[in-house]
């Protein structure tokens, strides 16, 4: 009955797919398989921080936390890293970074060696501490605000726009060549979801907000300012001392308001203390 019930959606939604002038197909759906691979985990002074690899955030977030404390972070398993991951914890790359931040004053984007990306505001984090000492960090998108903007009248399902994220970089070349994304590729994503473990303590953390997710996710574990030093429109909360929005514009950075959030869940000896924003009407919730 099940197998029945999950053939009647798959169907329904392929058919809502096509009136909206998608190509997608059962035998898609049938072919699909879910990428299930080792968390990566480095080294952070008394914590080990498990996050997953790319094409996922965890990468820069970690990067952003070596850069910050100056600290190497070497993973357990880099036999499988790619080189541009391999650079994020190499101290040698971090100090190239550190030597293009001004103390006194802000850059462009290209400064930095940014290129454009996308924002994704369909994003939502759950952070998980179970009984029995499980803990697990949970984000989830569908993209853009509301994906597609497709609904499964039949499942309630709202379908997403992730192949969307090809796009962009598909109007790139380089060395004269398009960069589209090819077979059984994943569209690169800002998630961060992370678990962080010592002896004593146990951090369950991540967020959502597009780019702004590994910096406020890097932020809130160093307990300090959200901040993204490498954007030229600089992001502060709607409470942040007016001294503090002063000494930013002053740098020469350009302030606006942006809606991110991270929440966590931290258990100390046995005290359990958990967080949620209260902008997005987040409540922690137990038993």
């Amino acid at each position: 009955m099940k197998c029945i019930v999950f053939i009647f959606a798959q169907q329904n939604n392929l058919f809502h797919c096509f009136c909206s002038g998608g190509t997608l197909t059962l035998e898609d759906l049938a072919s699909y398989q879910a990428n299930v691979t080792d968390a990566w985990n480095i080294s952070l002074g008394e914590y080990r921080m498990y996050f997953p690899p790319p094409p996922l955030g965890g990468a820069i977030l970690s990067f952003i936390l070596n850069i910050m404390k100056g600290n190497a972070l070497l993973f357990s398993n880099s036999q499988y890293f790619t080189q541009m991951a391999k650079n994020l914890t190499e101290d040698s790359f971090a100090d190239n970074i550190r030597s293009l931040i001004s103390s006194d004053k802000t850059h462009d984007r290209q400064y930095y060696g940014d290129t454009p990306c996308l924002d994704s505001i369909g994003t939502t984090h759950v952070s998980v501490l179970a009984e029995d000492g499980s803990a697990v960090s949970v984000t989830s998108t569908i993209n853009d605000e509301f994906g597609s903007k497709v609904l499964s009248p039949s499942t309630g399902i709202i379908l997403n726009n992730q192949l969307f994220d090809f796009c962009n970089r598909a109007n790139r070349t380089s060395h004269g060549r398009r960069s589209e994304g090819g077979l059984w590729e994943r569209p690169p994503s800002n998630m961060a979801p992370s678990v962080l473990k010592s002896p004593s303590k146990t951090l369950v953390i991540g967020g959502s907000g597009a780019e702004m997710i590994p910096p406020a996710v890097a932020s809130v574990c160093m307990h300090g300012i959200r901040t993204q030093v490498f954007c030229s429109i600089q992001v502060f909360l709607l409470f942040a001392l007016q001294d503090v929005v002063d000494g930013l514009e002053a740098k020469g950075h350009k302030i606006t308001q942006f809606y991110n959030t991270v929440n966590a869940v931290e258990k100390a000896g046995s005290c359990i203390s958990a967080w949620s924003d209260k902008r997005k009407k987040g409540e922690p919730a137990g038993y």
